[in-house]
């Protein structure tokens, strides 16, 4: 199941890597034959688009780095799906959770500290507050790319099926995949939306065709299998998504 599935999640047409960062132009040329709305900025390499699953809406963009984790530029994303706010699950590649468990450990020790502080990016408190969770049916290689942290492993469960792990698996084993499989990667399901924040390593519209296609799947897996919002959640953390 998970193969075919990823077989179909690889379709990018012609979207492989050119030799030279993607334009405006050309993400603006690819977001008019998706149908998808786009506001292309001045600087090259930096934009929004969006569009809604179903209804609830979902923004990605690409610009200025708002972690010091990742380089060059940042594609961030943002699902409203409207689930239970205190669903909390979290997927990190491996390279990058070893990076933050490592910032983590030298942030205390430095400061003689014993929690981790408040000012921290939240993916590294989370690394901290939850456990690493796993159960049958992951496929090795997930585990062997991801790390599935969260507060209850049902919502996980439910949460990380087959299509988000088909398409997670896409993004690092698909073409282009071993460069993206050491860049950083996160994504989360906090405060009823989800979210996405990658490094755009290779500047292609394949890449930005992965972002979106992952952000998609995932915001539909949870409208699918999570229980909907049944009290308005507390704001977002700034800066993610945004």
């Amino acid at each position: 199941m998970f193969d075919r599935l990823r077989k179909a999640f690889s379709a990018t047409g012609s979207l492989g890597a050119s030799g030279r960062p993607v334009t405006n132009r050309d993400v603006s040329r690819w977001a008019a034959d998706q149908r998808l709305p786009i506001v292309a900025h001045a600087t090259d390499g930096h934009f929004d688009l969006g569009g809604d699953i179903h209804g609830h809406p979902w923004r990605l963009e690409c610009g200025t780095p708002t972690r010091d984790y990742v380089k060059g530029l940042e594609l961030r994303g943002r699902a409203d799906v409207g689930a239970d706010p205190d669903a909390a699950v979290m997927v990190i590649n491996r390279p990058l959770q070893d990076v933050l468990e490592s910032t983590a450990y030298d942030e205390i020790t430095d400061t003689l500290q014993t929690a981790i502080s408040t000012s921290l990016p939240e993916e590294m408190r989370w690394l901290s507050m939850y456990e690493e969770m796993a159960w049958p049916g992951l496929p090795a290689s997930f585990c062997d790319h991801f790390t599935v942290v969260a507060e209850r492993i049902e919502v996980a469960q439910r949460w990380i099926h087959a299509p988000v792990v088909s398409q997670l698996l896409n993004a690092v084993e698909g073409e282009g995949g071993a460069e993206r499989a050491k860049s950083p990667m996160v994504l989360m399901l906090a405060r009823g939306k989800v979210y996405l924040r990658l490094e755009h390593t290779q500047r292609s519209l394949a890449e930005i065709a992965h972002a979106k296609q992952l952000l998609l799947v995932a915001g539909q897996a949870a409208l699918q299998n999570l229980p909907p919002m049944s009290v308005a959640g507390p704001d977002d953390e700034a800066g993610f998504g945004r």
